[in-house]
């Protein structure tokens, strides 16, 4: 049986290009979770007022858990809501995290309304994913890396290291945004408006 290493972090923050090159480098498969969904149409609905497909978790953790199985080594999965991998395929959880003004250029130039924009920006400023990782996977399997300003050969570097077990990443207060951020822009980004697990 094979292990998911899973790749994850808000839009923007460059999952499916580092999954995409960690795979080549690991010589394996890299699975970007949104796009598994639609392929196999494991979705419940399309919310029309965040312009969102909402997934079918459970059909697609199963997914997921049957392509791991059948696999040796490891399988690179890219994707924001993480928690719904189940905990035993996965080896290593890498949350990447970006600075919210890099990313809201980021997500602006992909030509995303305002308050898609803004969403994620919150989940962002306040650890979303990586709360949600720490809650299904523990501290020992997720990793916390400040992905702003580098390259995408300088954050596969830091994964490969995660991966040989040579950094330790740990997650935390070691990123936190609301240090950094002036109460404006906090009330610009502030109309967050969901929390589902949509794409």
């Amino acid at each position: 049986m094979g292990k998911a290493i899973v790749i994850a972090g808000v839009p923007g923050t460059g999952k499916s290009t580092l999954a995409r090159e960690l795979a080549r480098v690991l010589n394996t498969e890299a699975i970007d979770l949104s796009k598994l969904a639609l392929e196999n149409n494991l979705i419940l609905e399309y919310d029309a007022s965040r312009k969102t497909y909402v997934i079918d978790e459970e059909a697609v953790a199963s997914k997921v858990r049957s392509i791991v199985e059948n696999r040796e080594g490891y399988v690179v999965i890219d994707t924001h809501y993480p928690e719904i991998i189940d905990p035993d395929i996965v080896d290593k959880v890498v949350v990447l995290r970006l600075n919210p003004f890099e990313l809201e250029k980021r997500l602006l130039e992909r030509g995303w309304g305002r308050e898609k924009v803004n969403e994620n920006i919150m989940a962002e400023i306040l650890g979303t994913v990586s709360v949600n990782a720490l809650d299904a996977f523990g501290g020992n399997k997720v990793y916390e890396l400040d992905v702003s300003g580098k390259s995408v050969g300088e954050v596969l570097d830091e994964v490969l290291a995660v991966v040989k077990g040579e950094a330790r990443f740990e997650p935390g207060l070691r990123i936190n945004w609301l240090e950094q951020i002036p109460a404006e822009a906090l009330d610009r980004f502030n109309n967050y408006g969901g929390d589902g697990n949509g794409f």
